[in-house]
């Protein structure tokens, strides 16, 4: 049984006992689905603009839910998002910074509560299914230690960078995937940075059908896709679940790269590249899965006892896979959105603004709202949901709005965000209509009207002085300082005694394999045992 701490405990026996936040009419629990889409842009979904394919499972979700136009990821890349997600923290309090911190793949903590702790404490079954990254197997961090009696899929985010593994985790143990044997990932990752005109020796191969014919490995026809394996799971995990309150937090994969697809579907014969079919094709994957998920609960008849939240974990990436210029958007789909920049930039909106929605069948009014809110905001909402008492955190439940009670809303005095990595120093905030950063507390901070100024070409910081003393304040306030990760400021010689502190203490984190996995060499089970060497070079 998991040991918790004497705050911890009270936290989740206030959430077992409850209290109807709503009235007698959230009496009854509902179900909660969160699906979260991982490197998602702005506008790969045709419901947000997209024009060159379609996603009309996840377009109803949209069109029939509320759709926040003003909302943003925790923090800019995977980790961290997924972090902040999961306990309702910003990144000047959340355990997860950043993708690495000194001591390597860091993980939560036992005393970090997550929104699966809150929910299971009253009376819900938890999943988790897909990319975690916030707990290797062996840690405090990992999912089936963090509140989910169900846990299926890639606990090493690295090792989430492939379609094809030779092993999944179920409920903290490895399970052999022996039809991936041998897959030739080394080709795969050299394809994932490609130029979309320099693929002819490296690129994946599809038959006249357009099914892929996966190298390497023993049988083609029997290689098993990840993100089906994760759909079949959900599937199972729903109608397992039918008769009692569950959340089931799906966290795919898809679309981040490397580009890769069990088939081409309607985008085979497209006078596209063969990256572009691939994106498309991921996409409507996913798209197909959101279905069949519904499809499965209105037969069940729970889709209207069932709430299902969708989100991108960041910002555009896309560039990354496609072989493009740092943050330049694709000249077929413009799908980067209005933001600038992207992915791993938390000094631009474009690094966290993201797609989301939220549907609940005959409950939810349709609609767009310009409510600010982040994702650290969900923890708080889903306790609200749930008539449950949340812990302390960085949100401000959104439930108000989504049971049409805005007149009841809460509002942020400020969302933050900073980045622990190596390189980036970086801090910033939204302030009503203000986009305040600085790329280092050394640095000064440049001030941006983002209702009038989407684009953050006219620095207003000059003629608002009062407002940057309150955002330099501000900037103080959020952060906490982190054991592992890189505080803003930090010195180098601060950042190497840690990570010295960290061998010292024997505390580095390491990766279940994933770095040699993905450069197609060989994959290490959780306790580092070979489970099958890939070909020789």
């Amino acid at each position: 049984m998991k040991k918790i701490s004497s705050l911890k405990y009270l936290f989740v026996v206030a959430a077992m006992s409850g209290s109807a936040v709503f009235g007698q009419e959230q009496m009854v629990k509902p179900n909660i689905l969160f699906i979260f889409s991982d490197d998602l842009s702005y506008r790969d979904l045709s419901s947000y603009g997209q024009e060159q394919f379609r996603t009309p499972n996840l377009d109803k979700l949209a069109m029939n839910g509320i759709r926040f136009t003003q909302a943003y990821s925790g923090s800019s890349e995977c980790a961290p998002s997924r972090g902040s997600l999961m306990t309702g923290m910003h990144m000047g309090h959340c355990r997860i910074r950043a993708n690495s911190s000194v001591r390597g793949q860091d993980h939560l903590l036992n005393e970090d509560i997550t929104v699966a702790e809150l929910l299971k404490g009253a009376g819900y079954t938890t999943g988790f299914i897909g990319k975690w990254g916030i707990g290797l197997p062996g840690t405090e961090g990992a999912p089936d230690k963090q509140g989910f009696d169900f846990s299926y899929g890639y606990y090493d985010q690295a090792r989430a960078h492939g379609f094809f593994p030779h092993y999944l985790m179920r409920n903290g143990k490895p399970e052999p995937i022996p039809e991936n044997y041998g897959f030739n990932m080394k080709r795969v990752s050299t394809y994932n940075g490609r130029p979309v005109d320099r693929l002819d020796d490296v690129k994946n191969v599809y038959d006249e059908n357009g099914n892929l014919v996966p190298d390497g490995v023993p049988v083609a026809a029997a290689a098993k896709y990840s993100e089906d394996l994760f759909q079949n799971e959900a599937l199972s995990f729903i109608k397992k679940n039918r008769d009692k309150p569950f959340f089931l937090y799906y966290a795919t994969q898809l679309p981040h790269g490397p580009c890769i697809t069990p088939d081409l579907g309607a985008y085979k014969d497209k006078p596209w590249d063969l990256k572009h079919k691939e994106w498309a094709a991921m996409l409507g994957h996913l798209d197909r899965g959101v279905g069949r998920m519904l499809d499965l609960m209105e037969q069940l008849e729970i889709l209207d006892n069932t709430i299902i939240f969708f989100a991108g974990d960041n910002g555009y990436s896309q560039w990354g896979y496609f072989g493009r210029p740092r943050n330049e958007d694709d000249s077929l789909f413009k799908n980067k959105g209005p933001w600038p920049k992207g992915k791993f930039t938390s000094t631009h909106e474009g690094g966290v603004r993201v797609p989301f929605f939220v549907y609940w069948k005959d409950k939810i009014k349709a609609g767009e709202n310009d409510h600010i809110c982040a994702l650290y905001d969900v923890l708080a909402t889903l306790a609200d949901l749930a008539s449950i008492t949340p812990p302390k955190t960085d949100g401000i439940s959104f439930a108000p709005i989504l049971l049409g009670k805005p007149d009841e809303q809460e509002t942020h005095q400020y969302l933050y965000w900073e980045n622990g990595t190596m390189s980036r120093h970086a801090q910033s905030i939204r302030l009503n209509q203000w986009w305040a950063y600085r790329d280092h507390p050394s640095k000064p901070i440049k001030l941006y009207d983002v209702t009038e100024d989407l684009a953050c070409k006219n620095d207003l910081a000059k003629s608002n002085p009062e407002l940057i003393d309150r955002i330099r304040q501000i900037y103080t306030e959020a952060h906490i300082d982190s054991e592992w990760y890189v505080n803003p400021g930090e010195s180098k010689e601060q950042i190497s005694a840690k990570r010295d502190k960290a061998i010292s203490m024997k505390s580095m984190q390491r990766s279940t394999g994933a770095n040699t996995a993905y450069r197609g060499r060989t994959e290490l089970s959780p306790a580092g045992d070979v489970l099958k060497a890939a070909p020789k070079e």
